[in-house]
Formats: C-alpha cells, sequence, structure tokens
C-alpha cells in the first residue's frame, strides 16, 4: 500500500474552532471509580446518534466486557451529544469513552480539546502502533502537532467523488474522466442526455475535495503552508485554480449542478435528496464518503453499484488523489475511569475489534482491515488506496485562537459562497469566493492558538 501524504498541523479535518487556550492538561487526581450493583467497575460511553449506527457499539460493548469480566459498559446515544454533555459537564459529571468527531458545526471536540478537557493518550497509541496502519492515525491523534495523541481515530474512508459504476466507466454509457477537461466534456454530454454531471449532499462536503485540490494544484509544499495559512495560498494561480474550477461545476449558468441542489441542502434531512438523485441518475457525481451505501440502503436500487472515483487531475497525466476522513474517539481528562477507557480504546485497536468493525462495513486503521471487509462494493471503494496512481491525502489545517475572533464563522467563509455561486446569488463570483478566502487566511493567522 502506498504512503499516505499527512500533515500533522493540527489533527483536524476541518479548520479547528477554539473556544480557549491550549493547555494540554488533565486531572492528576485520582478519583474513585463507580461501580454498579455487582461491584463492577462502570464504563460510561457516549456517542453521537447516527452515523454508523448503535449495533456496532453494542457487539463492541458485549465483546469488551467478556474480556474484562469486571468491567460493564454503558452505552448512552444522543443526537444532540455537545448539548448533554455541556450540560453534565457544568456539574461534574464526565464520561469515561465519547465518539463525536473533530470537524462537525458544533465544534464540540475542539473546544474540548483546547481548553484542557481531553486525556493524553500517547502512552495507548505507542502501545497499539505496531497493530496500525499509523498513516491514517498520526496526523489526527495528534492533534496540536506536537507528537503526543489525544484522540483516536477509529475508521477511516476515501472521500473521493462517488458514482454509479453501471453507468460510468469502461464500456458503460460514459466515460470515466480523468481530467477536469474531461469532468466538464462529460458533463455537456450528460446535459445532452437529459441528466446533470454533480450534486452535493451539503456544502460542507466540499471539505475534502478542497482538501485534495490544494494538494494537487501545487505541490507537498504548497499544501503544506496553504494548512498553516501561508500567504499566497489563494491569491496565486494555484488557489485561482480551485475557486475557479468549483465555480465552473456548480454555477448555474453552466448547467452542470442538479437544479434542486442548493435547496435540498438548506433544508432538515434535505441531504438525503441530493444524494437519492445521484442514485437515481439524476446527477452522475457526487462528493462523500464509504458511509453512503449503509446511509442510502434502503432506497438504492439492487442494480446499483457504488464507485469512487479520485478527484480529476487538472491537466493531462496530471496528479489523481483521494483525501481521507477519519471518525475518532476520546477519553475526557476528568473521566472517573481512564484506566478502563484506555483499555476499551486498546480493544478497539485490537484484531476482534477490527473485526467487528468489519461486520458493520466499517474499515478501522488496525492492519489488514481492508481485507476483512465482505460486502462487494465496500471492497471496491476501498481499492482506491492500492491504485499505484492515486496519491491518498491526509491533512488537518492549523488550529486558531477563536476567542479572538468571536464572530467569525470559518466553514460559513470557506464553504458559503458554493451555495452563494450555484444559487446564482446577485454578485457571486469565484472571483469575490476566492477575495473572501484571502482575507479568511490573514484573518487566521495572525490568531494562532496559545499553547503552553
Amino acid at each position: 500500500m502506498k504512503k499516505l501524504l499527512k500533515v500533522g498541523c493540527s489533527a483536524l479535518v476541518l479548520a479547528t474552532l477554539v473556544a480557549g487556550c491550549g493547555s494540554k492538561g488533565g486531572d492528576d487526581g485520582k478519583k474513585e471509580v463507580p461501580t454498579n450493583a455487582d461491584g463492577k467497575r462502570i464504563l460510561k460511553f457516549d456517542a453521537f446518534s447516527g452515523g454508523n449506527g448503535e449495533e456496532v457499539w453494542k457487539d463492541m460493548k458485549e465483546a469488551f466486557e467478556k474480556a474484562n469480566s469486571d468491567v460493564v459498559v454503558e452505552l448512552r446515544f444522543e443526537q444532540d451529544l455537545p448539548a448533554v454533555l455541556n450540560k453534565e459537564n457544568a456539574s461534574g459529571t464526565y464520561s469515561d469513552v465519547v465518539y463525536y468527531n473533530l470537524g462537525q458545526a458544533t465544534a464540540f471536540t475542539e473546544t474540548q480539546l483546547n481548553s484542557g478537557e481531553v486525556l493524553d493518550i500517547s502512552d495507548v497509541m505507542k502501545e497499539v502502533s505496531g497493530n496500525l496502519d499509523t498513516q491514517y492515525v498520526d496526523a489526527v491523534a495528534q492533534y496540536f502537532g506536537d507528537g503526543k495523541s489525544y484522540v483516536a481515530p477509529i475508521m477511516y474512508t476515501p472521500a473521493g467523488l462517488y458514482y454509479n459504476t453501471e453507468l460510468i466507466g469502461e464500456g458503460k454509457k460514459y466515460a470515466m474522466p480523468t481530467t477536469w477537461d474531461d469532468m466538464f466534456a462529460l458533463g455537456d454530454k450528460a446535459k445532452e442526455n437529459g441528466t446533470t454531471l454533480f450534486t452535493y449532499p451539503v456544502k460542507g462536503y466540499f471539505d475534502m475535495t478542497i482538501m485534495g485540490m490544494l494538494y494537487q494544484a501545487g505541490n507537498e509544499e504548497y499544501f503544506t503552508n496553504a494548512l498553516k495559512y501561508a500567504e499566497g495560498t489563494w491569491d496565486s494561480e494555484n488557489g485561482k485554480k480551485i475557486t475557479d474550477t468549483i465555480a465552473k461545476l456548480v454555477d448555474k449558468k453552466n448547467g452542470y449542478l442538479y437544479a434542486d441542489t442548493v435547496a435540498n441542502a438548506n433544508v432538515d434531512k434535505g441531504f438525503t435528496k441530493n444524494q437519492q438523485a445521484m442514485i437515481d441518475g439524476k446527477a452522475l457525481f457526487m462528493p462523500n464518503g464509504s458511509w453512503i451505501v449503509n446511509e442510502m440502503k434502503e432506497t438504492t436500487p439492487k442494480d446499483f453499484h457504488w464507485g469512487v472515483m479520485p478527484l480529476p487531475a487538472f491537466e493531462k497525466d496530471g496528479q489523481r488523489v483521494v483525501s481521507t476522513f477519519t471518525e475518532q474517539v476520546w477519553v475526557p481528562a476528568k473521566a472517573a475511569n481512564p484506566d478502563d477507557a484506555k483499555a476499551f480504546i486498546k480493544f478497539l485497536y485490537s484484531e476482534e475489534g477490527a473485526k467487528i468493525f468489519a461486520k458493520y462495513n466499517v474499515v478501522s486503521p488496525v492492519k489488514g482491515s481492508q481485507d476483512l471487509i465482505e460486502d462487494q462494493q465496500l471492497k471496491d471503494l476501498f481499492s482506491v488506496y492500492k491504485d499505484e496512481t492515486v496519491k491518498p491525502v491526509i491533512g488537518n489545517y492549523a488550529a486558531y485562537d477563536a476567542t479572538k475572533l468571536p464572530d467569525l464563522d470559518f466553514k460559513k467563509t470557506m464553504y458559503g459562497p458554493i451555495d452563494d455561486i450555484a444559487s446564482g446569488k446577485d454578485g457571486a463570483t469565484a472571483e469575490k469566493w476566492n477575495s473572501e478566502l484571502v482575507e479568511l487566511w490573514k484573518t487566521v493567522a495572525a490568531n494562532p492558538i496559545a499553547t503552553k
């Protein structure tokens, strides 16, 4: 397998929105571990309700308890997990393990990290490192870029452009594009056939697309500097290439974008309508992750077959990339049972843990996990990592101190103009978006996170 490109500026898939200075501490005082009526130590596991579902965690709980007969795992799933945990934390009650990802709109995990509320689990990650494909782990786990680990990536997925292999590919109705010129030519052909080239679930799904394009547009040095908000990232030929290409793809006037995309993307659960439009052949491609297979299985026809395409190259024989998305668990610094929490994370990274994940079509960073997947569609999706012509990319925007920028909404500034251009909003152009990104980079670069 190829070496994954990774940049450890801070362990984020999206830009970090921090709510406090980054004292990376912990609770040095020993707490009495709660027990149940049978005298078993209680391990509280709290997760966002959604994503990969609850059954995988019920199986993980059963297996962990079987291996640790003196521990009972209390599972809880909440739709608005940050609100629940913030309320409990305010009264001095904490989870032992939290399953809530970086890069969410609430910035809950980032806030906990940067206010010193997440436990350093470097000892765990060092112990299990021999079992892992660390190329999918280290850049995210080492959130502060200081070599210490605070979050544990438990799954990964190729975040490319998803499509129906029954429609696109060798010998199919449409040829597979390899460059952006090919992509737009395909879009012109699709229009002639009464369909469209592209849709997106919501504007935030461009996060991994832009991440990959940052690498494609320049070189590794440009990519690394861009994630640190370097001057010249956007007001350069490379930066303008990215904003111009995305604007051309979504601009209402060009007709490449599924017409209802923006309307669907901005209503509750409307993202599924855009995903369904791609499944139904109303759009040929969309950015997504392998979770789409399970998420849309009830409305996916039997003759539909998922595929993932690396990003088209900017020029003939240019670099193709596929970005990589991860999900993470972490331990609160004030957890009542940190020892069993660490043991649980080690179990997630065990061979048995990897097999349980695989049962639910989740690919763990444990070595050999891709080979455990039985679902042929998922096998085909992950085969993109075995393509020697494709560079897998994982990156993270450097943390910044949001306490000094209370009115800044990074994600809205970064991705909001995509909706504006797509809907034909007056004055929304690639040039305007690019200039806004230039200013965003200047603003954030001037407010780095303060760490001890």
